[in-house]
């Protein structure tokens, strides 16, 4: 079953270049090193300046599960934990399938 995250992030003020180049970073190591990684992008919302949201798609629960543990993820982590001023993770299953 393709799982999907939907990961809304409020950037702290003043932030926002800083993750996106930290978290283009991130996405060039997931793309280039899980190969059950089908999808990552990173949207900017028209809307609010401070508002990033991460569109991720994996095959299946096992592609998630190593996503999840990867030295990097961990890495990725903690050098955008300071620039998080909240985190919503919306996992759901793809409909289309």
């Amino acid at each position: 079953m393709t799982i999907s995250l939907i990961v809304e992030l409020t950037l702290a003020e003043g932030q926002k270049d800083n993750y996106i180049n930290r978290a283009r970073q991130h996405r060039a190591n997931v793309l280039k090193n899980e190969t059950g990684c089908q999808r990552f992008d990173l949207v900017t919302s028209d809307e609010n300046a401070d508002m990033v949201y991460l569109y991720e798609v994996y095959d299946d629960e096992a592609a998630l599960e190593i996503h999840m543990n990867t030295d990097y993820m961990a890495e990725y982590r903690a050098d955008t934990g300071p620039m998080i001023a909240d985190r919503k993770l919306n996992r759901c299953t793809l409909a289309n399938e």
